[in-house]
């Protein structure tokens, strides 16, 4: 896939196709740019995503019937 991009004066590029996506940016040793497709995430849910024994422990507490939680629409 070759497609020819401008930047305009602000160095903005339109990828087309992935409106509205964050990517990482490296710029290579050769000039050459590659884009990695990115989400941003809070240190709270990395750590949640990444420790197993933490989900097991916010299950538990969940299913126990001893932890409510009250919301109330805006």
């Amino acid at each position: 896939m070759n497609n020819f991009v401008v930047a305009d004066a602000r160095s903005r590029v339109v990828v087309a196709g992935h409106a509205n996506e964050q990517f990482l940016i490296e710029e290579l040793w050769d000039g050459s740019i590659r884009l990695e497709p990115a989400r941003i995430v809070s240190d709270a849910q990395f750590e949640y995503d990444n420790t197993p024994e933490l989900r097991e422990l916010l299950s538990r507490a969940k299913n126990s019937g001893r932890v409510t939680t009250r919301r109330s629409r805006v």
